[in-house]
């Protein structure tokens, strides 16, 4: 039994015999609940009846007659005619038969005060021998037999039919609860085919979820928007390959390219070996930027971002930003509104590439003549939010929900040349989620953009 449930066994015999075991159990405890009444039953009439006819043979004892001869055998076969299936027999102080019943000729009967049963050949007989003197003043003997070979073999037959029926019932249980097993796992069998058959290129199939709403039906929906779940981050990887292949691709053309120049007319000319350097060092660069921010975002999906948190003045960290912006590109206006003081526990370099991508990112598609609003403040809600505000080239309605895509790039119809690799913003938001922040983004195409994010503050 240990082996047939081991690992390799079907769930749906372990069900069956399961199930079995117990409806077996069941049965058991049914059948003896019926033999133990009926015996106990049985034998109470039994005993009611033999101790009833002797009351009644004693009462009819008379008084006047003193000698066993007034028991006679007619007299006790009359008596036994009255009584089904009850006989007699009266012995005298040494033990001799006096009188008896002609069924009990030839018939040894124990001597017990008690109810006995015995057997004789094939019958099957209670006794209870009775001392008359305690009764009258004869002395002697009386035992009243009765035959209860058809009660027995009744109860015989009993335990033969409980135990067929019980037989017969442990077999059709097996049987029904398998096929019934069977059928009621059909929905996981299926679910295990489809799972099986289910590929990279094939995860679009799904379950069938008809049918009524129950344990199954949930599990198919559950899975079903597993796999919703893996086929969009399949097709978000697919995309992600693809785009970060082509942004590898450009800068790895352009350094070959001048590499090839360089073993060309590099050694001759000192100006084309400059230029080739130049660039070289500019596409590694820009190469270097676009791996560090690719494994940053490894490591926000993989997860939580390294953090070396502490406690810093984010006014002052936006004010350093700022400053480092106008010594790059000092023909640009930002103007920093305070209207808050924030102390915030977090890692200062992680906000401070959080405040350059949107800095960054408003310079890049807004004119020198407009300026840039920066803002901080806090909500009702004591969080701390942080408004960058341009009047740049905005964002068209279309492209709005995908500008925290990874490399997705809102400038496909701009002339204007197109920066950068696509992922400030995808990085800007996971800085911003595993601080348990929000970003809001407000724009209209040909008159500029407001990206606000909100962060509860943790002292």
């Amino acid at each position: 039994m240990i082996k047939f449930f081991n690992k390799k066994s079907k769930i749906s015999w372990k069900i069956t015999i399961l199930y079995a075991l117990m409806f077996i159990m069941l049965l058991f405890l049914i059948n003896f609940a019926i033999y133990f009444f009926l015996s106990n039953f049985i034998d109470d009439n039994i005993k009611k009846n033999i101790n009833n006819t002797s009351e009644f043979v004693i009462s009819q004892i008379n008084n006047e007659k003193d000698t066993l001869e007034y028991f006679n055998a007619e007299i006790l076969q009359e008596i036994s005619r009255s009584e089904e299936n009850v006989f007699f027999r009266i012995l005298g102080t040494d033990g001799e038969i006096r009188a008896q019943s002609r069924y009990l000729q030839e018939m040894e009967i124990p001597l017990a005060a008690k109810i006995t049963e015995f057997r004789s050949g094939n019958r099957r007989l209670a006794v209870r021998t009775i001392n008359l003197a305690e009764y009258s003043s004869i002395h002697g003997y009386l035992q009243v037999v009765k035959d209860i070979t058809f009660e027995k073999n009744f109860l015989d037959f009993l335990i033969l039919v409980l135990i067929v029926a019980a037989a017969f019932g442990a077999l059709i249980s097996v049987f029904l609860g398998y096929f019934t097993t069977k059928k009621m796992l059909s929905p996981i069998n299926k679910i295990t085919e489809t799972a099986r058959e289910i590929s990279f290129n094939d995860i679009d199939r799904r379950l069938s979820v008809k049918g009524p709403d129950d344990e199954l039906k949930k599990l198919a929906l559950t899975f079903n928007s597993m796999l919703d779940r893996l086929e969009r981050a399949f097709k978000k990887q697919k995309q992600f390959v693809s785009d970060a292949s082509h942004e590898l691709r450009t800068p790895i053309s352009v350094i070959k390219g001048y590499v090839d120049l360089l073993n060309r007319w590099g050694k001759e000319k000192p100006k084309v070996r400059d230029e080739a350097i130049k660039a070289i060092k500019k596409e590694t660069e820009n190469m270097k930027q676009l791996m560090e921010n690719l494994l940053l975002l490894a490591r926000g999906d993989d997860s939580e971002l390294i953090k070396n948190e502490e406690l810093f003045n984010l006014n002052n960290l936006i004010k350093e930003i700022i400053k480092e912006f106008k010594l790059l590109k000092d023909d640009i206006e930002i103007n920093f509104q305070e209207k808050a003081e924030i102390n915030f526990w977090g890692d200062k370099n992680l906000f401070k590439q959080l405040i350059r991508i949107f800095i960054d990112n408003s310079i890049k598609f807004t004119s020198n003549s407009e300026n840039i609003k920066l803002m901080i403040d806090k909500t009702e809600t004591s969080n701390c939010i942080i408004s960058i505000e341009d009047k740049g080239q905005g964002i068209a309605a279309e492209d709005l929900p995908h500008v925290f895509d990874r490399f997705y790039q809102a400038d496909k119809s701009r002339t204007r040349k197109k920066e950068g690799s696509g992922l400030g913003l995808a990085i800007a938001k996971e800085i911003v989620d595993s601080y348990n922040g929000e970003i809001d983004v407000e724009s209209t195409e040909g008159e500029g953009t407001t990206f606000r994010i909100y962060l509860p503050i943790n002292k």
